[in-house]
């Protein structure tokens, strides 16, 4: 509507009225000058002065045409560089979007490969378990006759009680990490755990390796309540946690893990325990891919498996986190955050008395 009404006020160049007014813009000033001669007497100063006047006056509709075109091709202008800028505004748009759906794409393809990588996983793991649980049953087994028929050997019967404790742990895990990759909790019942033993044994079964590597292994435990999480599960995740630091801290002088569990202050908030370690800490380029799966680069820290990944896992079926932490100090902080146990009435602040629920 407006480009019309343009085209209506301002003629473009090519009318008619701009063709005629060259031709035509000297000849108006013919009759003004036959008026003045015939008024005035001629003589040659006033033939002069009228021809004067006459060439001043010529110009004056081209000069007027001149201006008009001139507001005309302006506005023109104007007009065409709005277009311009919209256009390239509606261009980087479409870049923009275009850029969002091709990285939706991907990550809708890499989600696609994983879920079919998880799928294959699962259906492998459930074979795997269902074989692997019944040696461990007959294992376990077998070591419940060997401590009731060496019963007399105390030094013996302290091993096999080990043996058996480590027994029943692996066969916890193998079920738990079975629901982890089928990512279902099941039915299962369980008694809140307290996070303080679940962290101990964790340190005790890596005591040896870590000395045997030079490895300092601190533990800082405050006061916490126990947690809506198997004991087991807080043992794995420990565990792995624990482990990748070994790994991490080869050659490296001074070596120290810290377990430590937070004070619990502020009743209903999760429970913080953390595992650090005074190593090289995790490359950039793969923290925001830290507890995928499948995250392969090169060795120690920068290769990922499943190990984190079926940590935030078993978290996630308990409601549970876990994150990643660089220390100031150097190397890598990894933070679990554990529910709480629901608080009774007769029992509201039993993490002051040693934990104890009874």
């Amino acid at each position: 509507m407006e480009e019309e009404q343009d085209q209506r006020t301002d003629p473009p160049a090519g009318s008619l009225m701009t063709r005629l007014v060259p031709w035509v813009g000297g000849v108006w000033v013919l009759p003004l000058l036959v008026v003045a001669l015939w008024l005035h007497a001629t003589s040659e100063v006033d033939f002069a002065l009228a021809v004067i006047v006459a060439t001043l006056l010529a110009p004056i509709p081209m000069v007027l045409l001149a201006r008009r075109l001139q507001r005309h091709w302006e506005a023109r202008a104007e007009k065409a560089e709005e277009s311009a800028a919209q256009l390239r505004l509606q261009l980087d748009t479409v870049r923009y979007r275009t850029t969002r759906l091709r990285e939706e794409l991907q990550a809708a393809d890499r989600q696609a490969r994983l879920s079919h990588q998880l799928t294959l996983l699962g259906q492998f793991t459930a074979g795997f378990m269902h074989e692997f649980n019944n040696p461990l049953a007959i294992v376990a087994g077998r070591i419940e006759v060997l401590l009731d028929e060496r019963k007399d050997d105390a030094e013996l019967c302290g091993d096999l009680q080990q043996m058996l404790k480590e027994t029943r742990y692996m066969g916890s895990i193998a079920r738990t990490l079975l629901q982890a990759l089928r990512r279902e909790r099941g039915g299962e019942v369980f008694e809140a755990s307290m996070p303080q033993k679940a962290l101990e044994e964790a340190l005790e079964a890596f005591r040896p390796g870590a000395r045997a590597q030079g490895v300092k292994l601190l533990e800082e435990f405050g006061e916490a309540p126990r947690v809506d999480v198997p004991e087991h599960v807080v043992g794995e995740v420990v565990r792995g946690l624990i482990s990748n630091a070994l790994e991490a801290l080869k050659d490296t002088e001074d070596a120290a893990i810290w377990v430590r569990l937070e004070p619990y202050r502020t009743a209903g908030a999760k429970v913080v325990a953390r595992v650090e370690d005074n190593g090289p800490g995790v490359p950039e380029t793969i923290r925001e891919h830290l507890f995928e799966p499948f995250i392969t680069q090169s060795s120690g820290r920068e290769r990922l498996g499943l190990g984190l990944f079926l940590a935030a896992s078993l978290l996630d079926m308990y409601d549970g986190r876990i994150r990643y932490e660089a220390r100031e100090e150097g190397g890598a902080s990894f933070v679990i955050e554990l529910p709480p146990a629901r608080f009774t009435r007769g029992q509201p602040y039993h993490w002051f008395a040693g934990g104890a629920t009874e």
